[in-house]
């Protein structure tokens, strides 16, 4: 012990403070709002995980229609770049943080989309869908385009054997949203006839799954018979051509005019008019996107004299995915993978989600 400048030390003082940086990892960052080109395979700091935490190694990071509003910013969701896109995750666990139990290193593992507050009023009643404090993957911490990512073990779900990396990356947000739009918001019995619209997306494709499933009388429509075939394989009754056909024509012809109980919307423009002529009476309209127009002109007359109804859907809960989970475990539904990509080549598989030539989900690996 010493004293310099009448303040005490010890030799320790004198020896330089060795940093242990983290190691870099890749990821895909966007650093302005635009298009494809924005997006540039970066290296960037690992994260660390704090208490409560537990660090991923990323094995896979389906994308979304979601991914392209956030990049272009048009989202509606508080962004700011730097960014990582990237919701629909799948990984396995390569650390913990300090007071972590129940998981442990090498756990493959899901995250749920949002890790709910658990103390609200719509926590509490289980509508966990609606949180008013949800921190959700990607805007709350890092994104799916990367290597790794830290998050909370609150949103930990565990990833059946039977599923491979693709397949768990590929059925959260397709059947979660699904099976809370089908059977939660649109009330779907068995017997009635669903029109789902935009089959081949990871949505719809899950949709003609679970309503096949549920006993529904299922008709779809998309841009091309190509997709329209896969449709049919996986349980769909009718296909409409919405490009080439009057959807509403075909649906009134495979109904004897009588039209469809429940729609199931999530394009928005023309296809959500299309969706509302082809209710029948007391029908029920659940939708829970707008690609294609968020704005829509909207006649109000035939709607209320039906008594038809539109119903809002937003995400999904904890439940319901781990219902599709174990339903994917037995085989009784598949996720789709259209097609797998690597980190750099995160552009052209957006640009071949916005060109919609999929079938089912794109995924991102690492």
């Amino acid at each position: 012990m010493c004293e310099v400048d009448g303040r005490r030390t010890t030799l320790l003082d004198s020896v330089p403070k060795v940093r242990h940086k983290r190691p870099k990892l890749k990821a895909v960052v966007f650093h302005e709002f635009g298009g494809r080109d924005v997006l540039q395979l970066e290296d960037v700091e690992a994260p660390s995980p704090g208490p409560g935490e537990v660090l991923l190694d990323i094995l896979g990071c389906a994308l979304n229609h979601l991914d392209v509003d956030v990049r272009e910013g048009v989202s509606r969701f508080p962004v700011e770049p730097p960014f990582i896109l990237g919701v629909e995750v799948v990984g396995r666990i390569a650390e913990v943080g300090e007071g972590v139990e129940g998981w442990q290193v090498g756990d493959r593992v899901m995250p749920f989309l949002m890790a709910t507050c658990g103390e609200c009023r719509f926590c509490l009643t289980g509508r966990e869908s609606l949180c008013t404090n949800a921190g959700f993957i990607s805007f709350s911490t890092s994104g799916g385009y990367a290597e790794q990512l830290v998050c909370s073990t609150r949103h930990l779900m565990r990833v059946p054997d039977e599923l491979s990396d693709e397949a768990a990356a590929a059925l959260q947000i397709a059947f979660g949203t699904a099976w809370h739009m089908l059977f939660e918001r649109g009330r779907l019995r068995v017997g009635e006839t669903v029109m789902i619209n935009s089959v081949g997306s990871g949505i719809g494709s899950a949709a003609v799954q679970l309503a096949h499933l549920a006993g529904a009388t299922v008709i779809g429509n998309a841009s091309s018979d190509e997709k329209l075939t896969r449709a049919a394989e996986l349980g769909m009754d009718h296909g409409i051509n919405h490009a080439t056909q009057d959807v509403v024509a075909e649906v009134m012809r495979v109904t004897n005019d009588r039209g469809v109980d429940l729609v199931f919307e999530h394009v928005g423009g023309t296809l959500f008019q299309h969706g509302l002529d082809s209710l029948d009476k007391d029908g029920r309209l659940v939708i829970c996107g707008g690609h294609a127009g968020e704005v829509v002109p909207f006649d109000i007359i035939p709607f209320f004299r039906a008594q038809k109804s539109v119903i809002g859907s937003f995400v999904y809960t904890r439940r319901e995915v781990e219902i599709c989970l174990e339903l994917a475990r037995r085989g009784q539904i598949v996720p789709l993978v259209h097609k797998t990509f690597p980190l750099a080549e995160a552009a052209e598989a957006m640009a071949t989600m916005e060109r919609r030539e999929h079938f089912g989900k794109i995924v991102l690996k690492p």
